[in-house]
């Protein structure tokens, strides 16, 4: 039986987590870790009979819970997910990511080290996890992948449109249920781009080879092109479970214990993604193949994400403050080492920091 440390129990992916652990006799969870969530990690816990930790993490704490684990589950939203997944990596752990920051910003470093030390690597996000099932099986045919986007909440919407946008309108995401982070990460089409340089990294590929198209239903989530001229793809239900149990007990393929997607009648559309309004797009094309352009966009897209759900920003100023560090540090000679990478996020991230206005603005309902 392994043992799991999951931290970030009380989020999204941690609940689900949870879920899925449940229905297995071959894991047992020792260890969760929560930020502020007191009362739901005090249930998680005692149903668990787990260890617990609330609160801001640290050095000492994320080694000592990464020691007593054999599977790390970094439920983690944000850069700062990076501590916990070098831990893990270090200590020759399996890492089930869900901290996508991390693998698109320093992605190639944690691969590295977890080949030095024995530790592995599983994603947990739908579209990540979709091209890791797909590879397992046709890695040698590929020739290029498409990466699915639902196109978030304000699909069809122009620039013009989302001026006065409001907190609530921006977290209601059409088909995912997940933490607010992530949600306005997908109302921006920045995780999109993450996502982007999170598959780059995980399986090896250029980015040139790696396409976004919108599709609102969000059942496929990714594809594979072969050389052949065939399109495989991995449609199931929009509910992050399934990849959560795929990576729990891969190598192996155990049977799923909910039911699966059943399509009786429907059609599946695919729609062209509108980068003149969603600005991400945009500079993914346009500086996609810097290495200082996933650390950038990361950096003060986690800045400007706080700002806005503070109520300190308008919706759009969320791409001011990117486009202004964009500006500022594309030309910068890249980093090489991941000690210097950290470095140069966190350089970006106080400035922008500092940087913003810091005014409240009007955030209950859209004028």
């Amino acid at each position: 039986m392994k043992t799991i440390a999951i931290f970030g129990s009380t989020g999204s992916i941690g609940r689900q987590s949870l879920e899925v652990i449940e229905k297995s006799e071959d894991f047992r969870v020792i260890f969760l870790t929560a930020h502020k969530n007191q009362e739901l990690l005090n249930e998680q816990s005692e149903k668990f009979n787990s260890e617990q930790y609330l609160g801001d993490l640290n050095a000492r704490i994320i080694s000592e819970v990464v020691k007593k684990a054999d599977i790390i589950i970094n439920a983690i939203p944000g850069f700062n997910g990076i501590y916990v997944s070098l831990e893990a990596l270090k200590n020759g752990k399996i890492l089930l990511s869900g901290n996508k920051e991390s693998l698109a910003v320093a992605g190639k470093f944690l691969i590295e080290i977890a080949k030095d030390n024995g530790g592995e690597i599983r994603p947990l996000d739908s579209e990540a996890s979709a091209i890791w099932q797909l590879l397992n099986d046709y890695k040698e045919d590929v020739s290029s992948i498409t990466l699915t986007c639902s196109g978030g909440p304000f699909f069809g919407k122009k620039k013009q449109d989302l001026e006065f946008v409001t907190i609530n309108e921006a977290l209601k995401h059409p088909t995912w249920k997940m933490g607010p982070k992530v949600s306005l990460d997908s109302a921006t089409l920045v995780n999109k781009v993450l996502e982007v340089f999170e598959i780059k990294n995980l399986f090896n590929l250029d980015i040139s080879k790696i396409n976004i198209v919108i599709h609102r239903q969000s059942v496929v989530h990714s594809m594979v092109h072969t050389k052949t001229g065939a399109t495989k793809m991995q449609i199931s239900r929009n509910d992050m479970r399934l990849p959560i149990f795929y990576a729990l007990n891969w190598p192996e393929k155990k049977e799923y214990p909910w039911p699966p997607l059943r399509i009786r009648k429907s059609e599946l559309n695919f729609a062209p993604a509108d980068k003149d309004t969603f600005l991400p797009l945009k500079w993914l094309a346009l500086h996609g193949a810097n290495p200082n352009f996933p650390v950038i966009l990361n950096a003060a897209n986690d800045v400007a994400v706080a700002k806005f759900l503070a109520g300190e920003i308008k919706f759009l100023e969320i791409y001011d403050i990117i486009e202004t560090a964009l500006s500022k540090w594309i030309l910068e000679v890249p980093i090489h080492d991941l000690t210097g990478l950290i470095e140069f996020h966190n350089k970006i991230s106080n400035e922008c920091c500092n940087n913003s206005s810091g005014r409240k603005i009007h955030t209950s309902k859209a004028r």
